[in-house]
């Protein structure tokens, strides 16, 4: 499958093809246990204010672990699967990290299914993989000239798929350690900083040198 908004958002029940950041303005004021609420009872406009809200960092989030097309199949995946659990009473009170979590574990299931099936080694995969530089990632000072601007990326690419991935979710999408702890499924959030602190200390190594 294909990630096709229009798919999607058709399978969720809107009757529009394309909704209006106003149609939406209800949910602005609401927080995430009254939004998840109101979707749990039915209201598949939820459903469409949480697709729209957080596809585009789902998908920025997913590639940095799996191929785009993996990610997107799973993002389908993910809000079809929601849409035929709404009327179930899971309380969530933070949407984004439950998304992230979901998400991860679909992918990751996905992609070690299909090593099981594959002789390719994982690792080859990910030498492409990449982060890209944003003015809302704080975590390092750089000039904004190219040369130094290529040597980070460079140097972030470099890092481990779990050091990029707890720098983008801590820096970049706000999680607290104990939030990116469950999200990556590990053990505590003491795991979580030695994972920041060493990704930072190997961009600072190489944007030295």
């Amino acid at each position: 499958m294909n990630l096709n908004k229009s798919v999607v958002i058709e399978s969720i029940g809107a009757e529009k093809n394309r909704p209006r950041s106003n149609d939406f303005a209800e949910f602005e004021n609401m927080s995430d246990c009254e939004i998840w609420k109101n979707f749990s009872k039915g209201d598949s406009d939820g459903l469409l204010y949480i697709y729209h809200k957080y596809v585009s960092q789902l998908l920025k989030f997913g590639i940095q672990f799996a191929p785009r097309e993996v990610v997107k199949d799973s993002i389908q995946d993910l809000f079809l699967y929601l849409k035929e659990r709404k009327n179930q009473s899971t309380e969530v009170k933070n949407i984004a990290a439950y998304l992230y979590k979901s998400l991860y574990r679909i992918v990751k299931k996905k992609v070690d299914d299909s090593l099981k099936l594959s002789s390719l080694n994982p690792n080859l995969e990910v030498s492409n993989w990449k982060i890209a530089i944003s003015k809302e990632i704080k975590f390092i000072e750089v000039e904004q000239q190219k040369e130094q601007s290529e040597k980070l990326q460079r140097s972030i690419n470099d890092l481990s798929i779990k050091q990029r991935q707890a720098l983008l979710l801590y820096y970049y999408d706000g999680f607290t350690h104990n939030e990116i702890a469950d999200i990556m499924d590990l053990k505590n959030k003491s795991s979580v900083r030695k994972l920041i602190y060493r990704g930072l200390d190997t961009l600072k190594e190489n944007m030295a040198l």
